[in-house]
């Protein structure tokens, strides 16, 4: 099962994007949304067949947590995922300071020109999906 999750991470900013709108607009600020974002992520993992783990804080980092990971049985991390406004540097140094499958970044950023101008912080082997309300 935990295999079908894998295959279908790009569903993950629809059901994310999904998640934004449900929140009510008088109450939508970068920490809710951030925050939300974060529940409704291990919702998905949880019945995806993986373990979520939340705020997780890599060994020898002390700057940013990762806001999710995810494991298999065998305890193998499937998924590191930070959201963030734009890609920062701190998310990037918390992500490659471990190995999973796959690491992606969420960002949330009203200012396209941005969040685009924030991904030069991007090493190779992480994903970058922008969300939208």
């Amino acid at each position: 099962m935990a295999e079908d999750v894998v295959k279908k991470a790009e569903e993950f900013k629809d059901q994310l994007e999904d998640a934004w709108r449900r929140i009510p607009k008088p109450f939508r600020n970068e920490r809710t949304i951030r925050g939300s974002l974060r529940c409704r992520l291990f919702g998905i993992l949880e019945n995806g067949g993986l373990r979520p783990v939340a705020d997780y804080m890599p060994p020898r980092i002390a700057d940013r947590p990762v806001d999710v990971i995810a494991l298999k049985d065998d305890l193998e991390v499937v998924y590191a995922v930070c959201i963030d406004t734009v890609v920062t540097l701190a998310a990037v140094k918390s992500l490659n300071s471990f190995e999973a499958a796959r690491k992606i970044i969420f960002t949330t950023g009203m200012l396209e020109k941005k969040v685009q101008e924030s991904r030069f912080f991007l090493s190779g082997d992480i994903e970058h999906v922008h969300l939208r309300p």
